[in-house]
């Protein structure tokens, strides 16, 4: 039984390899998506199924580098293409490495330490999304400064909330970023993905610093 959510976390890493050869950055940007709607069936699946191995931990990691990491790394140079941009690039995808490398030898825990990376993928692809399609005018340093707090974010000592658990439907911070990412789509679905990853991170950073006050 532990071969099909293995087999869909093998999916998601198709997605984020299809990102890589088509080098399309608005088409990129959906498979990106799939990627991460197929990310969290995994989990949903194994837990279903009560699978649970060491082999479909390494997997989900590895196809989250792929995905998460290099996917989006590679779009955002491919649509900017310049030397600022290309160092943007590694330090981001090596910064999703180190945050999925501490991940893999962390306990179980009911949040996430640092920014995920589907979460740090949704919002690079949300902003290329904004970028290819619309052809936004922004300053030149803004593209790089948004993709170098993204990955820094990823490995900051911060707690994210996550959406495992039997109390996720009734957490004010879920709803919020449901009700934000549903106006954005009435207003203009462009900004819907970088809308929802971005009201993810300000709940998390509002919730982490009430908690310490």
């Amino acid at each position: 039984m532990n071969k099909i959510p293995n087999a869909i976390t093998l999916c998601n890493a198709v997605c984020g390899t299809l990102v890589i050869l088509l080098g399309s950055p608005v088409i990129g940007a959906y498979l990106i998506i799939a990627a991460m709607i197929l990310d969290t069936i995994d989990g949903l699946v194994a837990r279903a199924l009560k699978v649970k191995s060491e082999l479909g931990k390494q997997l989900d990691s590895l196809s989250d580098l792929i995905s998460f990491g290099v996917a989006p790394g590679y779009l955002f140079y491919h649509l900017f293409n310049d030397t600022e941009a290309l160092l943007a690039c590694i330090f981001y995808v090596l910064s999703a490495l180190f945050r999925l490398a501490k991940f893999n030898i962390q306990d179980n825990m009911r949040d996430f330490n640092g920014l995920p990376t589907p979460a740090a993928a949704g919002i690079v692809s949300g902003y290329i999304l904004i970028y290819a399609q619309d052809n936004v005018v922004t300053p030149d340093w803004l593209p790089m400064l948004a993709i170098i707090l993204t990955a820094v974010c990823m490995n900051i000592r911060m707690s994210f909330f996550s959406l495992k658990g039997e109390s996720i439907a009734k957490d004010w911070k879920l709803w919020f970023v449901i009700l934000s990412t549903l106006t954005a789509i009435i207003v203009d679905s462009s900004f819907a993905l970088i809308v929802c990853f971005g009201s993810y991170l300000l709940v998390s950073f509002v919730s982490g610093v009430a908690r310490n006050v």
